[in-house]
């Protein structure tokens, strides 16, 4: 859990794909600060996803289902993190 977290901060705190030449460097400054905001809200949530699937019982196929919800939730949230900040940023 904790890597997850290291690895969405990192690469913010220290890769800023923002350029101050740009015309909408303002928004692409607040698309990083909402990337980030986003990513912990992300994080957070499969935290709690995956405390709740480790609590389930039942069979090893339906413990793994929960777990892969948890995964595909985060993988997702992910997606959309990186998507509004492109869309509003206009960079990878």
């Amino acid at each position: 859990m904790r890597s997850f977290l290291v690895s969405i901060i990192i690469p913010v705190l220290f890769q800023s794909h923002c350029s101050k030449t740009s015309s909408s460097y303002e928004a692409c400054e607040r698309a990083d600060l909402d990337y980030l905001a986003c990513s912990l809200v992300v994080y957070q949530s499969y935290t709690y996803c995956a405390e709740s699937a480790s609590g389930v019982s039942g069979s090893s196929e339906t413990k793994a289902a929960a777990k892969f919800q948890c995964d595909a939730e985060r993988l997702v949230g992910s997606y959309l993190c990186e998507d509004i900040k492109k869309k509003t940023c206009g960079t990878k």
